[in-house]
């Protein structure tokens, strides 16, 4: 293994420009005068004239824009028809921006859980008060904290009997009659996931276009019927096939509650893997469509996460910032449930771990058995409910699995077959506190023949009617929604004044039975989930791009480019799918989103090009191209290379100014970039590349690489023209190996001893055998930490056993990670380093002169391996001991601890972007561009997951291994970070947080700058698309161009861009311990408050909305967000 790093020294210095022009010819005597007063007196009669004609103009405008609100209300899903009628209803609206619900668990509100539009107030702290209010927001004060509570727990997988992983339930028959009325809501569902076994066409044409067809015929025959749905994707799909009849159709069912949308994202995304940027994205284009074809009657108001594979609360977050107040939650641990439903504490409310201070918890209900289909969800024996599943009958092509089939319901068996189901009910009714019960019944695409619609309504509608009839039995039983839920339960708890628990934490890691956890999903096909970042990130680039040259066009861009860019959101929210980003698909379904990805990816190059000539006023008539492409859909990108005389086109999409290193590949080594003023520090190196059919390290022939420092304001896009240059510095060259490079370069063999690197920010050292890294010194206090950084891999368990229990064991596969014992270490003779080379991983570490972090890039190919799962291992001198702190979805930090009762793989987390680990002096922050699972398993150590081949299928569905691995890249920065004294409360903190630095190192890390190549230009063109630059904490997590409705003919779709763009911002609580500071700090000085007309000197107005923008607030003309707020401003131009 080796090592390939080189310096660029930062000198910063002012440059002043003064342009002075010079106005000539001045006229003067007293003919001049009297031309000039003349001149004048006609002017003021013009402008006069003028006047006239704006102050008309004006009223004109002012009747019409109200004409248009009147038809916006009329056609809006607004939360208040009446906003616009007087000014007291605007003043009553500043206090309903961005509607959040009132909360049941909180004083005496009457109703528990009423959907109100109200402000949820609370001051947002002052700039300078952040650090001091910590306590604030780090505490969540529940009464159920999920890590207290796992050090509590036994996690015993004890034999529950009929319910096997719970206990015997009983009821007194007798008692039950005084209580409060049992009520029964069965809710019809399917669930559609749009790629898992089939493609997402595929199942489409298959299955989802036969349910929804249902659908619509169904529920306009059968009275009582009810339908849920959550998969907007297909929904789509299927809509752009109907007519305008059954359209109308189907609004009617969901203004009548016979149908209702839950959730409303594209997809039901997946909680470990995904980076909320894109969970806002995939939600966004949901409620988006919605918004504008299905109405007011089908904003969804509860949230549906059957199937995902444990459970974030950086979901909540942003469900409750779109005003969606319930939520129903399946996949959790089966020892959690069982404890949870010991002290019925299955439904509750669920808080951030950073406090409910300006954040509403979401009321959430775990489903209490093993699964959400119908033998595991009317009660708590599986082979009575399997009975009830009407489409297991013979005629329905599906069978039960404990051998006793469902019986049709007639007046000769009805009694006993009700009996049979009002138990179940009621023995499942016990786990709860109050009165109220739903009975989902679905599974995976059901109700895609008649037969279902037909079977399911008849028999339940007997078995209804003769429940109901039987007044001793005290039960009410009907079809419903899940809004009919919780409405019921609404009721129950203003009756019974039984208040709901408040909870905080996650639902991390997943085990469904056993010690079968879960914990490999994180970290299978991490090809896949490297370029669902890389999609984000040039998604994101995209959207900020087309929006700033719309508005710079007053919203005449083509519309062919913005469905370029729909197309490209609606590649990227597919993949969201709990079975996409996961890696948990069929190898020829992950090809398929990986070639919607690479389509998806190509359209933001489209888009990039398009906008950015705008944007810098460019002539141009060839297409732009980014810096890198790809061939296919699984391989890795391939750098294009820039030829002298050709534009480097650069484009920040952070809100706040970035000084740093920007690299490209060129054709000559005496290339350098004119820019004006001069770009002073410049470098050039060659490039090594590995040869796979060698396994040798080469300087590639005619190819280099120049580095230079940029300075690029907010959002600023500039383009440079590369040019010769014989002033641009060459690097030097130092390795243990011999490799030929360009005699333009010094190198030099050095050997196998230690070595050091550093800039003025940090110092590394790395192995000289090895080329790993050792230590890391950050130079703020001078203290080195270990690092021993080395390669550990798995191998996966093969005893094939019985629990104690009686269940029987499985290997692993996609879902599973059950290895065969500890981790072994990589043999380290494998190893050469210019760079880190060996049969399996080719290893790359950059330090830039000014920054402090060490940037690490991982090259990975197991294909030569089996039933192997290969880790990156830090092993530390931080005095962790046995916590350590993983991200949630990129939004937040959550503290683990190591649970020695658990095994190996139960300790292993989700690391959508980082993890850190700390002591009262230090912290080790690693980042990740991309998805990974993690652990701590020692004091002081960093366990990464890097890439998974497993032979066996792990029995979850799947039907299959893992074996289509890819040459993989995963990046990496670290950042060694000396730590002030601790706050007193730390021991109480549940959540974690980054430092400004660390706040910018994944921000950049995840949206680096821009680099496409342009035509040559006569001269350097800069365009600063913001006019301010924000404070440091506040993140503009996209800037999405609205949608209008979708035109369809003869299943063709259209859609033009809104003059109207979300701008979704963030604000991030900085950790202020830490001593490393901003390279940049000019965003310290930056107010707190966002104001968008100042930003944008062209926008007409703004206004805070939900997240998705299913509800507007007040006009106004500054913002402020509460910390850890992600909230959505929507713009007029």
């Amino acid at each position: 293994m080796g090592k390939r790093n080189f310096y660029i020294i930062l000198s910063l210095g002012v440059f002043l420009t003064v342009s002075l022009y010079l106005y000539n010819g001045i006229e003067t005597g007293a003919e001049a005068i009297a031309k000039r007063q003349q001149y004048v007196d006609e002017l003021r009669r013009k402008i006069g004239s003028l006047e006239q004609v704006a102050e008309q103009n004006g009223k004109t405008i002012d009747r019409l824009e109200q004409q248009v609100r009147q038809v916006k209300v009329e056609k809006s899903v607004d939360f208040d028809e009446d906003k616009d009628k007087t000014e007291e209803k605007e003043k009553e609206q500043e206090q309903e921006v961005a509607p959040v619900p009132v909360r049941g668990n909180r004083g005496n509100e009457g109703m528990a859980h009423i959907h109100q539009v109200q402000k949820h107030h609370k001051p947002t702290p002052p700039m300078t008060d952040i650090c001091s209010i910590r306590e604030n927001i780090t505490v969540a004060h529940s009464d159920l904290q999920m890590l207290d509570l796992y050090d509590t727990w036994k996690f015993e997988n004890l034999d529950g009997g009929v319910w096997k992983q719970g206990w015997k339930i009983e009821y007194d028959a007798e008692k039950v009659k005084s209580l409060p009325r049992l009520e029964v809501i069965v809710i019809p569902h399917s669930h559609c996931d749009p790629g898992w076994i089939m493609t997402f066409d595929e199942y489409y044409s298959r299955q989802t276009r036969n349910i929804l067809n249902g659908m619509a015929k169904h529920l306009g025959e059968k009275d009582e019927m009810r339908f849920i749905y959550a998969e907007m994707s297909f929904f789509e799909t299927w809509w752009r096939e109907q007519s305008e009849e059954t359209r109308k159709k189907v609004r009617g069912y969901l203004e009548a509650g016979k149908l209702e949308i839950v959730t409303g994202g594209w997809v039901m995304t997946d909680e470990a893997n995904a980076h909320y940027h894109s969970m806002v994205t995939e939600l966004f284009e949901g409620h988006e469509w919605i918004q504008n074809h299905l109405g007011k009657n089908a904003i969804p108001k509860s949230h549906w996460s059957i199937d995902p594979f444990g459970l974030s609360p950086s979901l909540p977050h942003l469900l409750t910032s779109a005003n969606i107040t319930n939520a129903v939650l399946q996949r959790v641990h089966y020892s959690v449930k069982r404890e949870l439903a010991l002290k019925k504490n299955l439904e509750f409310y669920w808080r951030q771990l950073f406090g409910s201070t300006g954040h509403p918890d979401l009321r959430s209900h775990i489903m209490p058995f093993y699964s959400y289909d119908i033998p595991h969800t009317c009660g708590p024996e599986p082979s009575v409910c399997c009975q009830f599943d009407f489409r297991r009958m013979p005629d329905g092509g599906k069978s039960c699995d404990w051998g006793i089939p469902p019986q049709r319901i007639t007046d000769e068996n009805v009694a006993e077959r009700a009996q049979m189901i009002y138990d179940q009910y009621r023995k499942k009714s016990q786990l709860f506190k109050n009165s109220v019960i739903f009975q989902p019944l679905g599974d995976d695409f059901r109700y895609d023949i008649d037969f279902e619609w037909n079977s399911q309504y008849e028999n339940y509608k007997k078995l209804f009617e003769y429940m109901n009839s039987k007044s001793e039995w005290n039960v009410h039983a009907q079809f419903g929604t899940l809004s009919d839920y919780f409405k019921k339960l609404d009721t129950a708890i203003s009756e019974s004044g039984e208040k709901l628990p408040t909870l905080s934490g996650d639902f991390f890691t997943y085990a469904d039975r056993d010690d079968h956890y879960w914990s490999g999903y994180f970290t299978s096909r991490p090809f896949y989930k490297q370029l669902d970042r890389v999609l984000q990130h040039y998604l994101r680039s995209a959207e900020i791009a087309f929006s700033l040259a719309n508005i710079e066009e007053e919203g005449m861009m083509e519309s062919k480019v913005f469905e370029k860019l729909v197309t490209a959101r609606r590649a990227l929210s597919l993949f969201q799918h709990h079975d996409g980003v996961t890696g948990t698909a069929k190898d020829h379904v992950v090809l398929d989103y990986g070639q919607k990805m690479i389509d998806a990816l190509n359209a933001c190059e489209d888009v990039l090009s398009e906008s950015l000539v705008v944007l810098l006023g460019i002539d141009s008539t060839k297409k732009m191209e980014m810096d890198e492409k790809r061939v296919n859909e699984n391989l890795l990108p391939e750098k294009r290379v820039y030829k002298v005389g050709q534009n480097v086109v650069l484009f920040n999409t952070l809100s706040r100014n970035r000084n740093e290193p920007v690299c490209i590949r060129v054709d000559s080594v005496d290339a350098g970039i004119e820019a004006d003023p001069p770009i002073t520090k410049q470098q050039i190196s060659p490039v090594i590349e590995y040869i796979e059919e060698s396994k040798k390290l080469v300087a590639k022939d005619g190819v280099f690489e120049l580095c230079f420092l940029a300075f690029l304001g907010p959002m600023e896009s500039v383009s440079l023209k590369l040019v010769k240059s014989t002033t641009t510095s060459k690097s030097e060259i130092r390795t243990n190996g011999k490799i030929q490079v360009d005699s333009s370069f010094k190198s030099s063999s050095v050997g196998n001893s230690d070595f050091i690197v550093q800039n003025d920010k940090v110092k590394a050292e790395f192995d000289g055998e090895s080329g790993m890294i050792k230590k890391a010194t950050s130079l703020v206090d001078d203290k080195p930490i270990d690092l021993n950084s080395h390669f550990v891999h798995y191998g996966a368990r093969k005893a094939r056993r019985k629990f104690a229990n009686g269940n029987e064991d499985n290997p692993a596969g996609a879902y599973l990670f059950l290895p065969d014992g500890e981790a072994r270490e990589l043999k380290k003779e494998e190893n050469e380093w210019i760079v880190i080379e060996g049969d399996l991983i080719l290893q790359t570490y950059t330090l830039y002169q000014g920054l402090p972090w060490i940037d690490l890039d991982n090259e990975v190919d197991v294909r030569s391996k089996e039933n192997f799962e290969l880790a990156l291992r830090f092993s530390t001198s931080i005095s962790s001991n046995d916590e350590f702190f993983t991200d949630l979805n990129g939004l937040q930090m959550i503290k683990r601890r190591r649970q020695t009762k658990l095994p190996t793989q139960a300790n292993f987390y989700p690391m959508s972007a980082g993890v850190y680990i700390e002591d009262d002096a230090s912290r080790m922050t690693i980042h990740s561009a991309q998805a990974l699972g993690v652990s701590s398993l020692a004091s002081g150590q960093i366990e990464i997951m890097l890439d998974r081949r497993l032979s066996s299928d792990d029995n979850r569905g799947l039907q299959q291994g893992v074996r289509d691995n890819k040459r993989t890249v995963a990046h990496f920065r670290m950042v060694i970070e000396p730590m002030s004294p601790t706050s007193s409360n730390k021991k109480d903190e549940r959540v974690g947080f980054h430092s400004h630095v660390g706040h910018l190192a994944t921000w950049s890390l995840h949206y680096p700058v821009v680099k496409m190549m342009g035509e040559t230009t006569p001269k350097s063109i800069a365009s600063k698309n913001l006019e301010q630059e924000l404070n440091c904490d506040l993140h503009i997590v996209t800037f999405r161009t609205l949608a209008s409705p979708t035109t369809y003919e003869a299943n063709e779709r259209s859609t033009a861009a809104e003059k109207k763009a979300a701008i979704v911002m963030h604000r991030v609580v900085p950790d202020c311990r830490s001593r490393l500071t901003l390279p940049d700090t000019s965003c310290l000085t930056s107010g707190i408050e966002i104001e968008p007309l100042k930003l944008i000197s062209s926008l007409k107005s703004a206004r805070q909305t939900s997240l998705t923008n299913l509800y507007e607030g007040q006009k106004s003309e500054q913002f402020k967000l509460q910390p850890n707020d992600v909230s959505s401003i929507l713009v007029s131009f």
